[in-house]
């Protein structure tokens, strides 16, 4: 399979899960909205960089814990562990970051997101109860990762890192989102845009680590 025909099928299954989200399909959405992550997680390990090995495993690990998480926040009742399953994935997302660069302090990517990261936590603290903490815990994390991705493509360390800072904005709106509609007023379309930029973030992250980012 040539990687333009897994990016085809990756776009196709994503569009399939999203259909199937939006006309209320459970069957039809619990098949592919895993497969979609698997499609994306198969795409480093079917075209594998030796360049970046390192760096590729680790992003490997972190698409299979989205994969886990998208297969646990199916259910409502495994929230928590799809959340944990995630924070874990963001983690090797920034790990693999920081291995390519060091850690890195931009003032202004910093002070943006932090403000960003406020004002969603500010308008879903009433409605988050217990939940707090992890979701605390859960928007510090994934500060942090897309902290760092900016970073890397700002630095412009590496040709894998040429489009790192638009995926982790996209994750970051994606998941921003999410938490509206979870925890503060839910509204139409949320689904669409919620897939639609969570899987674009991660086929970028998938394809930084590829042989196909050159």
């Amino acid at each position: 399979m040539r990687p333009n025909t897994q990016l085809f099928l990756i776009g196709l299954s994503g569009l399939m899960a999203i259909i199937f989200d939006f006309f209320n399909f459970s069957i039809g959405f619990y098949v592919t909205k895993p497969l979609t992550t698997l499609l994306i997680l198969g795409f480093p390990l079917r075209f594998p960089n030796d360049l970046l090995k390192d760096y590729s495993r680790i992003i490997c690990w972190g698409l299979l814990c989205c994969l886990i998480g998208d297969s646990l926040l199916l259910f409502d009742s495994f929230f928590l562990f799809g959340l944990s399953s995630f924070l874990l994935g963001h983690l090797c997302f920034l790990y693999a970051f920081v291995r390519q660069q060091g850690f890195q302090w931009p003032l202004v990517p910093g002070v943006l997101l932090i403000g960003f990261a406020v004002a969603i936590i500010f308008l879903c603290y009433d409605n988050l109860g217990a939940l707090f903490i992890p979701v605390l815990l859960y928007i510090s994390v994934i500060l942090m990762m897309s902290w760092q991705g900016i970073a890397l493509q700002r630095n412009n360390y590496h040709f894998s890192s040429r489009n790192i800072g638009w995926a982790v904005v996209l994750f970051l709106f994606s998941d921003a989102i999410l938490a509206l509609d979870k925890f503060y007023i839910p509204f139409a379309y949320s689904g669409v845009f919620i897939l639609s930029t969570y899987w674009m973030a991660i086929t970028i992250i998938a394809v930084s680590g590829s042989s196909e980012m050159k």
